[in-house]
């Protein structure tokens, strides 16, 4: 049997670095299990996913690249791709640097240096015949599903025909509602399509477009060509259909920066039968985890002020935007669980009425004609749950008919349930804490302004890779009792893990502060947001006095933000406002 693995991985600007540690150990590990397979053994893990929002959309379209069509690029603990990408190219002076192209009224930084990172990563590659090894990764599948995040700033329309009153009387109408949470999504093979991987670049941009860091990107989409992200999930056509529309988009994570639910429906096109779902695993990676933010201790009083309340209605509203990708999860789950339970009761209710089971039997048939009609899926499902439930020997010595009605009751109870093929999600999440991090001050920004802070976090997440390996071979006789876990035939990580952990002791940045970064690039940055404030207050006509007394007000705090030393006259430190 194949072990099919998705990845989906969170936004994290600068602690893509982190990202990149993480899926470079799972993925060595994965190739080291594949190479120790047996000449004919079938238990073979193979990726077959990829999503992510923000900066883990980028990287899950470098990785799927990698897969495909550069495999040599994901070896290496500093070679590969993701670590070129994330380490070693996204620097602060590349991003302050003008390329053609930037908007500059947009944006803080060079959205056109990153698009070239990428160019340089993958078209370039092809262009310039710098790949080895052409073909596919031995983890590849044969076709990876591909799915990043977006935040759509023009919206698509959805349309629900309805009835409306009016003083005539009732009539035709719509009830519309506009979505600005959207997604790109590629079904990639090894044949390598330029314009393909283009567009797949742009996309990530705008995935990746930090509001107000970075522009937002320009993407032409289709109704019809793209209709797994538009017209199949009921989005109103647009541009009559069959034209292109362009549209705008920024940060991905702003409405969905954990986007396992995103994996999961590509997951769906792909498996079918309770086999397909019994092997299927998810690799959910982010620096930061899942923490509550519910505030206890907010209210609202005559001491209350509107910046306060203000501030918690948005931050309500954020991660309000977050929570449903992330409990579609856990909502299947719990609904499987609940399937079990009743399974198992059932059984018993059954068994205590030995007596009734003819007339049981004939009332569940009864139930099934109404729900399965003259739909010959009745025996398929029967089959499946069968092989699913009956795994005990216990099990195996019901008589037929005891057998034949418990089975039919979990068939009736999943189908009215919705239930259908529905998997527990075996997920194996990967995160780790602010306090271990060195680049999460900023909002995730400080790892640009200092090398240092992004290998301290690359190493951090290789770290975490090889602890969940690590864990998986611990645990491989209870996993393999339970069938949970991946059935990992690699070397253990014991050692690398207490190596790279006495390096990253070593390294001695993980309570790194502002102003211990590159003073330089400090200073740098703070040129650029004071420059591009006063390009802004132009650009919105503000008076010349207002701008100086703006510019005046911000310059103290800026130079507090980024730690700029203040002027010195005749050996007296002046205030920060001064010149």
């Amino acid at each position: 049997m194949t072990y099919r693995v998705a990845f989906a991985i969170s936004g994290a600007v600068s602690l893509g670095s982190y990202e990149a540690g993480t899926i470079y150990e799972i993925i060595s590990a994965l190739s080291e299990h594949n190479k120790n397979l047996p000449k004919n053994s079938n238990d073979r893990i193979e990726i077959d996913v990829l999503s992510g929002a923000s900066a883990g959309g980028m990287t899950a379209a470098l990785i799927a690249h990698k897969l495909l069509h550069d495999p040599a690029m994901l070896n290496g603990e500093t070679d590969n791709a993701a670590y070129k990408a994330w380490v070693e190219k996204v620097d602060i002076r590349g991003l302050l640097s003008h390329h053609d192209g930037d908007f500059t009224r947009t944006s803080l930084l060079s959205s056109n240096f990153v698009g070239k990172i990428a160019e340089d990563l993958i078209t370039n590659r092809h262009k310039n015949n710098e790949i080895p090894e052409p073909g596919p990764h031995n983890t590849a599948a044969k076709k990876i599903h591909l799915g990043l995040a977006m935040s759509n700033l023009n919206g698509v329309d959805y349309k629900l025909d309805v009835f409306s009153s009016s003083e005539e009387g009732l009539d035709q109408g719509e009830f519309v509602q506009t979505r600005f949470q959207d997604r790109v999504t590629e079904e990639l093979t090894n044949e390598y399509k330029e314009k393909q991987w283009k567009d797949i670049i742009t996309a990530c941009r705008g995935c990746g477009a930090f509001p107000f860091a970075f522009s937002p990107m320009k993407l032409a989409r289709n109704w019809i060509r793209h209709k797994h992200d538009y017209a199949s999930r009921g989005a109103s056509p647009f541009s009559n259909g069959s034209k292109d529309e362009n549209f705008y988009y920024m940060d991905g994570g702003a409405f969905n920066n954990y986007p396992l639910g995103l994996a999961r429906t590509l997951t769906r096109k792909i498996d079918s039968t309770p086999e397909d779902f019994e092997n299927r695993y998810y690799f959910y990676i982010s620096p930061n985890p899942k923490n509550s933010v519910r505030d206890a201790n907010f209210k609202v009083d005559a001491t209350s002020g509107m910046k306060d309340t203000a501030m918690q209605m948005a931050k309500s509203i954020f991660w309000q935007g977050r929570f449903q990708e992330w409990m579609q999860v856990e909502t299947v789950n719990e609904k499987v669980k609940q399937l079990d339970r009743r399974a198992e009761e059932l059984l018993q209710v059954l068994s205590n009425n030995i007596a009734q089971l003819q007339i049981h039997n004939a009332a569940y048939d009864s139930l099934l004609d109404a729900l399965y009609g003259t739909s010959s899926s009745y025996t398929r499902d029967f089959r499946r749950l069968e092989k699913a439930y009956c795994t005990t020997p216990q099990h195996q010595q019901l008589s037929p008919l005891l057998k034949d009605t418990w089975i039919k009751g979990i068939v009736i109870m999943e189908k009215s349930g919705g239930l259908e093929n529905r998997e527990s999600m075996k997920v194996y999440t990967i995160t780790t804490t602010n306090e271990d991090l060195a680049s999460e001050h900023l909002a995730g920004f400080l790892g640009f302004l200092d090398k240092r802070l992004r290998e301290h976090d690359y190493l951090l997440g290789r770290i975490r890779g090889m602890q969940v390996v690590e864990h998986i071979l611990n645990h491989k006789d209870k996993a393999s009792a339970l069938g949970k876990h991946l059935p990992l035939n690699v070397t253990s990580r014991a050692a690398r893990i207490n190596e790279a952990t006495a390096q990253l002791l070593a390294m001695d940045l993980s309570d790194v502060k502002m102003k211990d970064v590159n003073y330089e690039n400090r200073q740098a940055l703070y040129n650029r947001v004071r420059e591009r404030m006063k390009q802004w207050l132009k650009d919105e006509k503000v008076s010349w006095i207002k701008t100086q007394g703006a510019m005046l007000a911000s310059k103290s705090c800026l130079k507090d933000l980024f730690k700029i030393e203040k002027r010195k006259l005749l050996g007296l430190t002046m205030p920060a406002w001064f010149r």
